[in-house]
């Protein structure tokens, strides 16, 4: 198992270098720095499922308590996600919007990891994977922490701030446990190999998670108005992300129709 944590690692090395990280500058206020976190919201809300289905699936009694007691811990963090949205966009997000072209990124790289619950692997394996879960967690939390408290937000964040870190640390006792099994664990070869293969997917689908908030933010702000322009007159509707979609689909199939 060795190999597979010195694995994780780098990966985490990797993660932590993304270019998204390095676009969270402070020198902006709270809810432009953090303008990505509603997109955040899909993923948010699987990764309960990933927890509770994946230590629904593990046969091993002492492997099973393991996971069933990490979802436990992980238990109301996506109601601290729904808060934080709340305080930094005055509002909540729709059904519509979370299922927009704005959040197909974040949808996929969810459900990419989902699917990993479902493949039929070693019980250790999946331990494993809540493992490269938390090493991608320490790199995103601790950004947004410090951000939070260098912009004097801990007391309206949660999610994002340092409430978030202060219940990891509470965990740290558990993560110890949990970094002794499987440092403990001895795989044979070829369960070894699928380990590594599960923790390149994992962060591959987080890689492209963050590549698409990235790109939707970079052409947001290409997209914005020049200072002191209005983006609509005062006679234009300004339509909802969901409905310019459908309104998208419909001219493209007239013009499909047309040329048909």
């Amino acid at each position: 198992m060795k190999e597979v944590l010195q694995h994780i690692a780098t990966c985490e090395a990797r993660f932590a270098a993304h270019p998204f990280f390095a676009d969270m500058r402070m020198d902006r206020p709270i809810e432009q720095v953090m303008a990505f976190a509603p997109r955040l919201t899909f993923w948010v809300m699987t990764f309960q499922d990933v927890l509770r289905l994946n230590a629904h699936f593990i046969q091993d009694a002492h492997l099973k308590a393991l996971a069933t007691r990490h979802h436990a811990e992980e238990g109301g963090h996506d109601q601290w996600f729904e808060d934080d949205i709340s305080a930094l966009t005055g509002g909540s997000l729709s059904i519509g919007t979370m299922y927009g072209r704005a959040h197909v990124k974040t949808r996929d790289a969810a459900y990419a990891i989902i699917s990993e619950v479902y493949r039929p692997v070693d019980d250790r394996l999946r331990i494993v994977l809540l493992w490269a879960l938390e090493s991608t967690s320490h790199v995103f939390f601790s950004r947004t922490a410090i951000i939070s408290a260098a912009q004097g937000a801990d007391d309206r964040l949660k999610y994002f701030g340092d409430h978030h870190m202060q219940a990891e640390a509470q965990h740290a006792m558990f993560e110890q446990e949990l970094a002794t099994e499987l440092e403990a664990m001895r795989l044979p070869p070829e369960v070894r190999a699928d380990a590594l293969a599960m923790v390149d997917r994992i962060y591959g689908a987080f890689d492209a998670m963050f590549d698409g908030l990235r790109i939707n933010l970079e052409r947001e702000h290409a997209e914005a108005p020049a200072p002191g322009l209005q983006a609509h007159t005062s006679h234009e509707e300004v339509l909802p992300l969901e409905l310019e979609e459908d309104l998208e689909i419909i001219v493209l199939e007239e013009d499909e129709a047309r040329a048909a």
